[in-house]
């Protein structure tokens, strides 16, 4: 394969619609394809997921989902609708989870088995357990 194939074709795919990327990925399951919708959006999504979630490792864990969805939901993409909306909501949704993940992760590690901790000063305080 020639070198320079890979370069002609992410060139061509600049001028080519997010829906039509969506379409062609779904149909051929190109890899090329699906990087190119990634690095499109990949530092848009990430800026918007930052902001969203306020934590830059779960919002790259967001990213993360964002783009698995897109892979695993290609088929029931609409190709009569808009790309960007149904990416974003799929980014939102992932956002969601994640933020509900730790918050259920945090919630667990705050349930502590003792009945008392110890100030800056090394004095016992007793714990209110309702």
């Amino acid at each position: 394969m020639n070198a320079l194939a890979p370069v002609a074709s992410l060139n061509l795919q600049s001028d080519v619609s997010d829906e039509s990327l969506i379409a062609q990925y779904r149909e051929s399951e190109d890899r090329g394809l699906f990087e190119a919708l990634m690095r499109r959006y990949e530092r848009e999504m990430y800026s918007y997921l930052r902001r969203y979630i306020g934590n830059a490792e779960m919002a790259e864990d967001a990213f993360q989902g964002t783009f698995l969805q897109v892979h695993l939901k290609c088929h029931q993409f609409d190709p009569a609708r808009r790309f960007r909306p149904w990416l974003y909501a799929i980014a939102t949704n992932q956002a969601i989870d994640v933020q509900r993940r730790n918050k259920r992760h945090r919630m667990v590690s705050l349930d502590r088995s003792s009945s008392s901790e110890k100030d800056e000063r090394g004095n016992s305080l007793s714990l209110i357990h309702i």
